[in-house]
């Protein structure tokens, strides 16, 4: 008798842990949002809203330095089947990271339009469009169903045309970057 109540101390504090576990996510918003308010200028006694938030970065660098690196490769899963466990462990990140994306994209940056694009309805709906699909992405990739994984890219691409054609058909993406300039070599000495 003694043991089995041992035994099951032991297994209630495992699920204490899981439930603990399970507000993960949760506590990451929180965190994000905080992050957000802080990098907004907002004073500590005023609750901001959502539109005074601002992105310590352009919406162009998220899309090219956050979405586009993490999509490719969801992308690129279809015909080049995950192998191992440590790649369908990545493919899921990367699918976190384009939910994550979609939900930065709704909040302005530091670029000259994103006052505009983040103001725009239609801007908004493509940006809560491409949350919901990293979140496709991330179920599919969790069932490592391939067909799962085909539809959910689909619906990556034709999100991200569709914000390309109406908001920045003519600016630059992928090599929006450039060449970077030579930096001189880090010493960790």
């Amino acid at each position: 008798m003694q043991r089995s109540n041992a035994t099951l101390n032991k297994n209630l504090q495992e699920m204490k842990g899981i439930r603990r576990f399970a507000k993960l996510p949760a506590l990451c918003a929180l965190v994000l949002c905080s992050a957000l308010t802080a990098c907004s200028g907002a004073n500590e006694s005023s609750v901001p809203e959502a539109n005074t938030v601002v992105l310590p970065v352009s919406l162009n660098e998220v899309m090219v330095a956050l979405i586009n690196k993490a999509a490719d490769p969801l992308w690129a899963a279809v015909w080049a089947s995950p192998q191992s466990d440590q790649d369908w462990r990545e493919l899921e990140h990367l699918a976190y990271q384009v939910e994550l994306g979609g939900a930065l994209l709704k909040y302005p940056g530091t670029g000259p339009l994103d006052q505009a694009w983040a103001s725009n309805p239609d801007w908004q709906r493509l940006a809560e469009q491409l949350s919901q699909d990293g979140k496709r992405a991330v179920n599919a990739v969790r069932s490592r169903n391939m067909d799962l994984m085909e539809r959910a890219g689909g619906q990556l691409v034709e999100t991200c045309e569709s914000c390309h054609r109406a908001f920045k058909p003519d600016l630059p993406t992928m090599d929006m970057f450039g060449e970077l300039p030579a930096r001189p070599p880090v010493s960790i000495q």
